[in-house]
């Protein structure tokens, strides 16, 4: 009896955490636990299964402050877990410096590294700077939480930044005072890495879209059809000549090839020559 209590009571309070945990990834307030949540777990329960709701809700504690404390304990264990596998693993890191609507600026710092053969990417921190917003003091911010939470700076083997001059500045930007500290860190700028991916992906999306006309072989005769070019078709092989002896005609190829074939007559005095050239 008394483990059947035991076990309906950790239920509950599982169930109280796994909700909270919904609330906090959807970004509603906390109060929709006993708005909405609960008022719509009780009519599943009396209008779906017909069972009264009253003892099951009343050991499900969703209150705003509940709620609120449930989630800090579970951030404060997912914070506790990431920071204790960062002090024994190299990991990247990312800054970006933002300002909210009341002009408080805000650091946020995240963190990709490798666990269990997987690439993860996590928030380590969101941080106002209470100064101001110079190199100096991003680094100070960062410096005290890696001091606090014992994260060695060793262990750092790149860092992405946002590009502004409070970063990459060259003697009091963020990556100068980081750099004193492990010369050898690998510093991306991080728009100058979107861009390269952007044209990776998209030289990648073109060859595979264009592949048919990048493998195209184009005679050499139609590029300049005034050169000593011979063909294996005799009939193709006069009219090439007749054309390569047409004054007239070699003057417009200055505007190019593509323009050259194009012209009106080529198609009447050049049919052979035309019928391969327009599949080009």
């Amino acid at each position: 009896m008394f483990s059947s209590t035991s076990e309906s009571n950790d239920d509950n309070l599982r169930a109280s955490y796994n909700i909270s945990l919904l609330i906090a990834k959807s970004g509603k307030p906390h109060t929709i636990g006993e708005q909405l949540i609960l008022p719509a777990v009780e009519e599943v329960l009396k209008t779906v299964l017909h069972k009264s709701s009253f003892d099951i809700l009343k050991r499900i504690p969703l209150s705003n402050n509940t709620v609120q404390r449930r989630i800090d304990e579970m951030s404060s264990d997912v914070e506790s877990f990431l920071c204790d596998y960062l002090r024994t693993t190299h990991f990247s890191i990312q800054l970006d410096e933002s300002t909210l609507p009341g002009n408080e600026a805000l650091l946020l710092a995240y963190v990709r590294f490798v666990m269990g053969e997987e690439i993860h990417e996590e928030l380590l921190f969101a941080k106002t700077l209470k100064t101001d917003t110079k190199g100096e003091s991003i680094f100070n911010v960062l410096s005290d939480f890696f001091k606090e939470k014992s994260i060695p700076f060793t262990n750092v083997i790149s860092v992405a930044t946002d590009g502004v001059p409070a970063m990459v500045g060259r003697y009091r930007g963020f990556i100068s005072h980081l750099k004193r500290i492990i010369p050898e860190v690998e510093c991306l700028d991080e728009d100058i890495q979107t861009y390269v991916q952007h044209l990776i992906a998209l030289h990648d999306d073109f060859k595979f879209r264009f592949e048919d006309i990048l493998s195209m072989e184009i005679p050499p005769w139609i590029i300049n059809p005034f050169d000593e070019t011979e063909v294996e078709n005799v009939i193709l092989q006069e009219e090439l000549l007749e054309l390569s002896t047409n004054e007239e005609l070699k003057v417009t190829f200055k505007r190019g090839y593509q323009k050259f074939w194009l012209q009106a007559e080529i198609p009447e005095k050049y049919p052979g020559l035309w019928e391969l050239c327009k599949s080009f």
